[in-house]
């Protein structure tokens, strides 16, 4: 009798195996052509309609005036037109206002106060606050620009 070889418990088999892939499903919100499409139109809708009220907005503005027509409550804003202050601190300033055009005359004294160290030149452009003292404006601070 001839003696063959004993196979073992194990079986090898030639074809390797294939691991089969599974897909991931997408992450986030899945959705198809048709809600794409939809919200799409949706958004443009939106759009014009901010559009359309826009345009249908007033297109000519008033400019309202308040305080007679100047920047502010007791401010000027303009040209400085002259200059006449002396050694104390006490004079003048002339100054054509930018929105109405009237000319203004402001008194100084010691109690003035300047954003920059110096008194303004005639020419330059200020924005002087001031006071109604006994039918005189007084000028209490002077922004150079």
């Amino acid at each position: 009798m001839a003696r063959t070889k004993r196979r073992g418990t194990r079986r090898t088999s030639t074809k390797r195996t294939r691991r089969s892939t599974k897909r991931s499903s997408p992450k986030g919100l899945r959705m198809t052509r048709k809600t794409q499409r939809q919200i799409l139109i949706a958004v443009a809708v939106v759009v014009g309609v901010l559009i359309f009220l826009a345009l249908m907005q007033k297109t000519t503005y008033v400019q309202k005036t308040f305080y007679k027509g100047e920047v502010g409550r007791n401010a000027v804003y303009g040209k400085v037109t002259s200059v006449a202050i002396g050694v104390a601190g006490r004079g003048t300033i002339r100054v054509r206002s930018f929105n109405t055009g009237k000319t203004y005359t402001f008194y100084t004294g010691v109690r003035t106060k300047y954003n920059i160290k110096r008194y303004p030149r005639a020419g330059d452009r200020a924005k002087v606050y001031y006071v109604y003292d006994r039918g005189y404006l007084k000028a209490t601070y002077v922004r150079i620009r």
